[in-house]
């Protein structure tokens, strides 16, 4: 892969996010999304048409990308772990900072966050750590390249991260461009995080778990202050899975 072949990937998936961002224009479409199923069905069209844009533009490269080893099960059941970790440990934080109590949702809210979760968060969290922090990580990897050109990247990947979702942002969240820049600064922000979570962890299931819980998440305990408290758990979680694999490096 050549670098011109990595940012015409990108940037065909930057424009392909703004392009579907543009259904939101119709207020058909916008009630559409508002019943679950309806929104499920859209949705998982949207990420077929996705996965077989990014085949096309991925083809000539399957030579070199481990797919096998990069979504392998036991990759999958470490995220899922420590997914449930940073989940548990928010909650207890939260609990104890604000003395709250535990509210079980009903079940037909737990199926319904679970289809959405499963069928829309989560896929669309996938493909954009594939694309936004896997590929550019890989194509360092394979370059060589040292810490400052792959933070570098890292940057770069990360504006258009942050530019790929323009439309929704305009159309969906009705965002007035006044507040645009800093919306795109937190896109930006959390593009970054997610791709240093990537270079510590080796793990694109986590990122993408990490992700997609920050877009939709379900709690037993009230969180005031949801995205702060969220950040610095999962933070610290990602911190001591990179000190648990030096430490057993140290050993080998």
């Amino acid at each position: 892969m050549r670098f011109k072949d990595l940012v015409r990937i990108i940037s065909v998936c930057c424009l392909f996010a703004n392009t579907i961002g543009l259904i939101f224009i119709t207020d058909w479409l916008q009630k559409v999304f508002v019943k679950w199923q309806q929104a499920i069905s859209l949705g998982l069209v949207i990420i077929v048409i996705e996965c077989l844009l990014f085949y096309k533009l991925l083809k000539p490269f399957s030579a070199e990308i481990s797919y096998r080893k990069l979504f392998s099960f036991r990759k999958l059941f470490t995220a899922i772990v420590m997914g449930f970790v940073v989940w548990t440990l928010l909650q207890l934080w939260t609990q104890r900072t604000f003395n709250t109590g535990i509210e079980f949702p009903d079940q037909s809210k737990i199926i319904r966050y679970s289809l959405v979760f499963l069928f829309n968060s989560f896929p669309n969290a996938l493909i954009e750590e594939f694309i936004f922090r896997f590929l550019p990580v890989h194509y360092a990897e394979k370059k060589g390249f040292s810490r400052q050109p792959l933070i570098g990247l890292g940057i770069a990947a990360s504006i258009v991260f942050s530019l790929s979702h323009v439309s929704v942002y305009v159309l969906r969240d009705h965002t007035d461009w006044a507040s645009m820049p800093a919306i795109l600064l937190s896109a930006f922000f959390y593009g970054m995080v997610y791709f240093f979570i990537y270079i510590i962890t080796g793990n694109i299931f986590f990122t993408a778990f990490i992700h997609a819980f920050g877009n939709n998440h379900l709690l037993l305990i009230n969180t005031p202050g949801f995205e702060a408290f969220y950040f610095y758990t999962f933070i610290f979680v990602t911190l001591l899975w990179y000190a648990g694999k030096t430490f057993s490096k140290s050993f080998q």
